[in-house]
């Protein structure tokens, strides 16, 4: 059998379903790979790093209690990031105030060259501060999990526990309030803004959709 290193986060979840001697190093190689985009998605919704630290674990520690309840028809991410975002909606009630994204960091392709790097990064975080400002929370966890996480129309509205017609709905509109507001400011970027791992979505994708 591949290590694990170099199974697929599918295959990790159904062998740490089977139990026995593998299934809580399975689950830890999972952690080793989600921890941190996890954290950054609950960073995002929250606008807190101790309550993102604090939903993260939850996250992890009610995935491990509930992993016999994982399909893999569906992604692992999918299924991790429903428990998150179901932790984070109950957080933000129990505390009555309103998630908001904070800006983030995304680490480049290795061996680009660093001005390319920079200048993606920057165009990045002002694509997503116009964001924080123009739209409501849902669009922009929609459009996160869209441009941050490649999820697609059907893994986001189970994340978010909407219909996929609304998911489409709200990052269309979503969509057309950053081009109207990048246009205003007259700059529309063309740049690829880097994803944490390594692949890019053009940020003018975002604002033209």
């Amino acid at each position: 059998m591949a290590p694990l290193s170099e199974q697929s986060p599918e295959e990790l979840a159904v062998r740490a379903q089977a139990g026995g001697g593998p299934a809580l190093a399975c689950f830890g190689e999972l952690v080793k790979r989600f921890e941190v985009r996890l954290y950054n998605f609950l960073l995002k919704r929250t606008r807190s790093r101790s309550d993102a630290e604090e939903l993260t674990q939850e996250a992890f520690t009610r995935a491990w209690e509930r992993i016999t309840s994982y399909d893999p028809a569906w992604k692992f991410s999918t299924w991790l990031y429903t428990i998150g975002s179901r932790l984070a909606v109950s957080k933000h009630r129990r505390q009555g105030r309103e998630s908001a994204w904070s800006t983030f960091d995304r680490a480049g392709p290795e061996g680009a060259d660093q001005l390319q790097v920079q200048d993606d990064r920057r165009l990045g975080n002002r694509l997503w501060s116009l964001a924080e400002e123009e739209l409501s929370s849902d669009q922009q966890t929609a459009l996160w999990l869209r441009y941050a996480e490649d999820m697609s129309i059907g893994e986001i509205a189970k994340v978010m526990g909407k219909t996929q017609v609304g998911i489409r709905v709200s990052l269309f509109r979503a969509r057309q309030a950053l081009a109207k507001r990048a246009n205003a400011e007259g700059w529309l970027p063309s740049v690829h803004v880097q994803s944490h791992e390594g692949s890019g979505e053009r940020a003018g994708e975002v604002a033209r959709g």
